[in-house]
C-alpha cells in the first residue's frame, strides 16, 4: 500500500511538473499572438523595405536599369566621396543636438505633468497629441515666417530699434534646422517619457525623502534611473527621425544645415540611381546605430 501511495504521489508530481512546463508555452503563445499585429507591421513596413535596400545597395545601375551584379562599388564610392563624409558628420551632429534638446524638454515636461500638474495631465496630454498630428509642412512654413529676414522676429526687432538690418543667421542655418526639428519632435518624445514617469510610485519617492535625500538627489538617484528606459527610448526615436529627415534641411537648413537625407532623396528621385541611394541610406543607418550603441553604453555608466 505504501508503495502504491508513493507511486501515485510521484505520478501527481510529474503531472504538476508537466503542467508547469506547459504553462510558459501557453503564455508565450498568447504573448506572440498579442504581438503578431505589431510584428506584421514591423516586417512589412520596416524589415522588408530595409532588406530590399540592402540588396539593391550591392547591385549597380546601367543605362538607367538596375542590374543584379553583386559588388561593393556603391559603398566604396560613398565612403571615398568627401562631400558624403561631411554630410554624414553634419547629419549626426544635427541629429545628436536635436535629440538631446528634445529629450531634455520632453523629460522636463513629463516630470512637471507627473509631479506638479497631475490634476491637468490628461487635458495637457490631449493637447500634446493634437500637436503631434498637426501638419509638418505647416509648422515649417510657420517657422520660415518667424525667422526670415522679413519675418516676424526681424520686423519686431527693427521696429523696436534694436537692430539696424535683418539678422540672416536666424534662417537657412544649422540653428534653424535644429530649432524646427526640435519643435517637430518634442510631442513625439513626450509620450515615452510620460509613460516612464507614470510607472514611478509615490512610495519610492517618499522612501528616498525619508532617508534624507533632497529633491534634486531624489530626482537624480531614484526618479531618473527608474524612468531612464523611457527617456532613452525618446532620445533614440528622435535621433533616428532627425538623422533620416530630408525635408527640414531642404527648406530651412541652408548650407550649414544640410543633411545626408537630401542627398539620398535626390539620388533616388532625380538621378534614379537606386543602388547608390540604397548604399547611402544603409551607411546612414549604420552610423546612427553605432552612435546609439555608444550612447547606450555611456548612459548605463552615468545613470545608475
Amino acid at each position: 500500500m505504501t508503495g502504491v501511495a508513493m507511486d501515485s504521489a510521484v505520478t501527481r508530481r510529474r503531472r504538476r511538473d508537466r503542467g508547469r512546463r506547459r504553462r510558459p508555452s501557453r503564455e508565450s503563445r498568447t504573448a506572440i499572438a498579442q504581438l503578431s499585429p505589431v510584428l506584421l507591421v514591423f516586417m512589412l513596413g520596416i524589415a522588408v523595405p530595409l532588406g530590399f535596400f540592402l540588396i539593391f545597395s550591392f547591385w549597380r545601375l546601367s543605362n538607367f536599369e538596375i542590374v543584379p551584379q553583386w559588388n561593393v562599388d556603391n559603398y566604396r564610392k560613398s565612403i571615398e566621396d568627401p562631400s558624403v563624409r561631411v554630410l554624414l558628420r553634419n547629419t549626426l551632429v544635427i541629429a545628436a543636438i536635436t535629440a538631446a534638446a528634445t529629450t531634455v524638454l520632453a523629460t522636463a515636461a513629463a516630470s512637471v505633468l507627473r509631479f506638479r500638474l497631475a490634476r491637468w495631465q490628461n487635458h495637457i496630454m490631449f493637447l500634446i497629441v493634437v500637436a503631434l498630428f498637426s501638419g509638418y509642412l505647416v509648422r515649417i512654413f510657420a517657422w520660415e515666417t518667424l525667422l526670415g529676414t522679413r519675418g516676424v522676429i526681424n520686423t519686431v526687432l527693427q521696429d523696436a530699434g534694436l537692430i539696424g538690418k535683418p539678422i540672416d543667421a536666424l534662417l537657412y542655418t544649422r540653428f534653424s534646422a535644429i530649432l524646427v526639428l526640435t519643435n517637430f519632435l518634442v510631442p513625439i518624445a513626450v509620450l515615452p517619457c510620460y509613460a516612464a514617469f507614470q510607472n514611478i510610485r509615490e512610495s519610492e519617492i517618499a522612501a528616498a525623502r525619508d532617508l534624507g535625500a533632497s529633491g534634486a538627489q531624489t530626482y537624480r538617484r531614484v526618479v531618473l534611473p527608474l524612468a531612464w528606459p523611457g527617456v532613452f527610448a525618446a532620445f533614440s526615436m528622435t535621433f533616428i527621425i532627425a538623422a533620416g529627415d530630408y525635408l527640414t534641411p531642404s527648406l530651412v537648413g541652408g548650407r550649414t544645415g544640410a543633411m545626408i537625407g537630401k542627398v539620398v532623396a535626390d539620388t533616388f528621385l532625380n538621378q534614379f540611381d537606386w543602388p547608390q541611394g540604397a548604399a547611402l541610406a544603409i551607411l546612414d543607418l549604420l552610423a546612427v546605430l553605432v552612435c546609439l550603441a555608444l550612447a547606450r553604453a555611456l548612459s548605463t555608466r552615468v545613470i545608475r
